[in-house]
């Protein structure tokens, strides 16, 4: 009878913690939700002609410093 007892005394603390849970787990998804429909619809750009160029390409001089041979 007293493990019955016991289950009874807890069983709220346990539905409580699993609605929080629930709660909370909603409440993200929610928000991802909007701030993807939002992002979706913000200004991208500018974006760069050629992201991998080399910008110093002219510049370069194999000294000391430099030197990967």
């Amino acid at each position: 009878m007293k493990p019955l007892i016991l289950i009874a005394c807890f069983l709220p603390l346990g539905i409580i913690y699993i609605v929080m849970k629930l709660s909370v787990w909603i409440a993200t998804i929610e928000a991802e939700r909007t701030y993807v429909r939002d992002d979706a619809k913000r200004p991208h750009g500018p974006y760069v002609e050629n992201a991998y160029a080399d910008v110093d390409e002219e510049d370069e001089e194999y000294g000391s410093k430099t030197d990967y041979r």
